[in-house]
């Protein structure tokens, strides 16, 4: 729940530098400002899906090792998704972009782990 929170705070931190330290930097490449609002959005929705998580909770062992493979994914993500944007706008190579796509795929298996995580709790 504190990464969750922490990267909840610092998304907006980011997103309102973005809207008011960065109009300069996007105006010389407009495809920043963009990016940059993904990676903005995505470390939001995503800070907020660790903190759900923090709230399962587990009363067994396979349950407590699912939420913290999920939370780990979680984190892992959002550097790979949104961290590699930052560093692009803020003059990083181009290769850093190449990271991106691993970081919504790990997004994407997070989401189904919490469908399966929401089943096995139902189960009971």
């Amino acid at each position: 729940m504190t990464l969750g929170a922490l990267g909840g705070a610092s998304s907006v931190l980011l997103g309102a530098y973005g809207a008011h330290g960065l109009e300069e930097l996007f105006s010389e490449v407009p495809r920043k400002r963009t990016a940059y609002g993904n990676a903005v959005d995505y470390q939001m929705i995503h800070s907020l899906l660790l903190v759900v998580l923090g709230f399962f909770g587990s009363e067994n062992k396979l349950g407590a090792r699912v939420l913290f493979l999920n939370a780990s994914l979680l984190v892992v993500s959002m550097c790979l998704f949104s961290g590699s944007i930052y560093l692009w706008v803020f003059g990083g190579s181009d290769w850093l972009l190449k990271l991106t796509p691993a970081g919504g795929i790990g997004f994407v298996l997070s989401w189904l782990l919490l469908g399966f995580q929401v089943r096995a709790k139902n189960e009971k």
